[in-house]
Parts: C-alpha cells; sequence; structure tokens
C-alpha cells in the first residue's frame, strides 16, 4: 500500500475543509482520538539543538519538546507549509495561506509568547523559507511578475526583499550551502528541471550540476557540503539521487532496486541518505554500496542534527503520527 497516495489525497481535503476557517484552539484529546476527525502529521523540522520538532499536526503548527513530550500550539487551524527553525533555536518563519489560496511567509517564536507578524506579504504566492546559517537572512521563492524566482530578505522584516534570480523559467526549492555562501535550487531554464548552484554575493555566478532529460528537483545538502541529494524521475520512476555539489562525477541512484523514491534528507556525517521506497523507511550509503537498511513503515524521514535519532511520520493504528527513534551505532 503506498501512503504518499494516500496522503496526499488526504491533503487536498483538508485544503478544500480548511481554507478560509476561523482558527479554533488546540484540542489534543480530540486531535490523538479516532473516528471521523482526520488525525495526521506533516512537514517535521527539527530544531537545530535536536530538542525540539516544529510539525503541522490537525491544521496547526505546533512545537513538540521531545525530552518532555510537552507541545505548544503555534497557530489556529488553517493551510500552512514548510516551517523552518532560526539557527538560534528561538524563531520558526513558515507560510500560511488564505482562502484564495495566496500565501504569505509569517514569523513566531518557538515558545509561543509572541504574536504572529508577517515577514513578506505580496499578492502572489511566497513559500519555501529558508534561514541562512548565520541567521542574518531568510531565502524564499515566489511568483512575482508572472514569474517563480529565488528571493532574499533580512530575517529580522526590515527593508525590502531582494529577487536573486533573474530568468523567465521556474526557479525554487532553494536551499542554502551549509557554509552560508552558495544556494542550490531546481530550474527549468535549460527545458526541463535540472539542479542549479549560485553564489549569495553574486548569483549570475552560476553552476548546472545536472544535465539529465528527466526531471530533477529538491535539491538538499550533504552536512559537510560536498555533495547534493535530489529526486529525479529518471528511468520512468521517481528516486533518489546524489551528485557532487562541484558538478563532477557521475549520479549516483541512492533508491536504486526500488520502483520508487521520495522525501530525501541527510545524516550528520554525509556517509548516508535517507528515504522513502513504497511507504517504507530506508537509510543507505551516500555512495550507493551495500544494502538499504529498514527503518519502518512511514513517510518524511528526518535525521536529528546532533545525528543521533531519525524522526518520521509513522502509519500506527490508522493514523500518520510523528515516531522518533534512537539510531542504531553504525548509523550515527
Amino acid at each position: 500500500m503506498k501512503h504518499n497516495a494516500i496522503l496526499a489525497l488526504i491533503l487536498v481535503f483538508i485544503v478544500l475543509l480548511v481554507s478560509g476557517c476561523e482558527e479554533d484552539a488546540f484540542n489534543e484529546d480530540l486531535a490523538n482520538s479516532s473516528g471521523s476527525y482526520i488525525v495526521f502529521d506533516r512537514d517535521l523540522r527539527w530544531s537545530p539543538d535536536s530538542t525540539k520538532i516544529a510539525y503541522l499536526t490537525n491544521n496547526s503548527l505546533v512545537v513538540k519538546n521531545v525530552m518532555t513530550n510537552e507541545m505548544k500550539q503555534l497557530t489556529g487551524t488553517g493551510y500552512y507549509n514548510d516551517p523552518a527553525w532560526s539557527p538560534n533555536n528561538l524563531e520558526l518563519a513558515y507560510m500560511a495561506s488564505s482562502f484564495n489560496m495566496k500565501s504569505d511567509i509569517w514569523l513566531k517564536k518557538a515558545d509561543g509568547t509572541d504574536i504572529a507578524r508577517i515577514f513578506v506579504s505580496n499578492s502572489s504566492a511566497d513559500s519555501h523559507p529558508r534561514w541562512s546559517p548565520d541567521g542574518q537572512q531568510i531565502m524564499f521563492h515566489s511568483y512575482r511578475y508572472g514569474d517563480m524566482d529565488i528571493w532574499i530578505k533580512g530575517s529580522n522584516a526590515i527593508g525590502e526583499e531582494t529577487k536573486l534570480t533573474e530568468n523567465a523559467a521556474v526557479d525554487q526549492n532553494a536551499e542554502w550551502s551549509p557554509d552560508g555562501t552558495k544556494f542550490a535550487f531546481e530550474s527549468k531554464r535549460a527545458d526541463n528541471f535540472d539542479i542549479w548552484i549560485a553564489d549569495i554575493d553574486n548569483p549570475t555566478n552560476l553552476l548546472q550540476i545536472t544535465t539529465n532529460s528527466s526531471a530533477d528537483t529538491i535539491p538538499l545538502w550533504s552536512p559537510d557540503g560536498s555533495k547534493i541529494a535530489f529526486k529525479s524521475d529518471r528511468f520512468d520512476i521517481g528516486g533518489i539521487w546524489v551528485k557532487n555539489a562541484d558538478g563532477s562525477g557521475d549520479a549516483i541512484h541512492i533508491s536504486e532496486g526500488f520502483d520508487d523514491g521520495d522525501d530525501h534528507d541527510w545524516s550528520l556525517n554525509s556517509k548516508y541518505v535517507a528515504f522513502v521506497a513504497n511507504g517504507i523507511v530506508y537509510v543507505r550509503s551516500a555512495d550507493g554500496t551495500g544494502e538499504p537498511v529498514e527503518i519502518g513503515e512511514g513517510l518524511e524521514p528526518k535525521w536529528s542534527p546532533d545525528g543521533t535519532r531519525m524522526a518520521y511520520v509513522a502509519w500506527e493504528e490508522n493514523q500518520y503520527k510523528v515516531k522518533i527513534m534512537d539510531l542504531p551505532s553504525e548509523l550515527k
């Protein structure tokens, strides 16, 4: 059973259900109950210090302390996406959509003690916020001027946002390099989606690291900055691949042997890649060698920043719920 497809159908239903809702108080008893209420968790993001996880549950953004299991609700009910932690663990950026599906980016303290404030708002959709490693800037993509491009703005929300990419094709899903000097993104400027890398200080200095006729998307840097993991529909199936960040060498098919691959994430030591295939979370060596290690049935594996644990959305008791496990020593 492919839970990815089921989750996609659930998300479509939720969007239709909650668009334009008034905000409601969070009810954990209702959230954990069975019955007609839809219970699922998604968009997991570890805090940089590995003590908390932000995620979306029951149409709200929440933060869970993994040490105490205390849960803090940051938003009312609505349609939210892409929570992103500030490097100092104190704040979250996230996307919120209104009834007409116009999306803005908001900021909120992770302890929930402030009132959420707008980071960027435009008549077009703004989404995919990503903090710079030094916490001074937030990068995002926006469909302004009839064109999807990468933008950047100071994380203090003061001043104007700056456009980083200038192309009539789609540029999106940007991710900072670990040292904060570059960003990887997917672009359709070469007729199909490929992975590109640009300098932050000189974004016209571009390197195209994939040139396949298939769609290469969702780039993610290894923690040591040497490689990029990405999704591709090569061989007419979705799969996870790894390529050197300098563009050298051939791409390695991490999900080889499976008829799909999704939801990739890196280990702290850059030696392993987690991915999902046929609704099962696996871990495999980033060089493609060895047999994949099965973690469990679920989606969205996320390695803790300290490298010791993994969170994922497990399918248990007919619910999608966050599960956290200690990793075996050989995967740390």
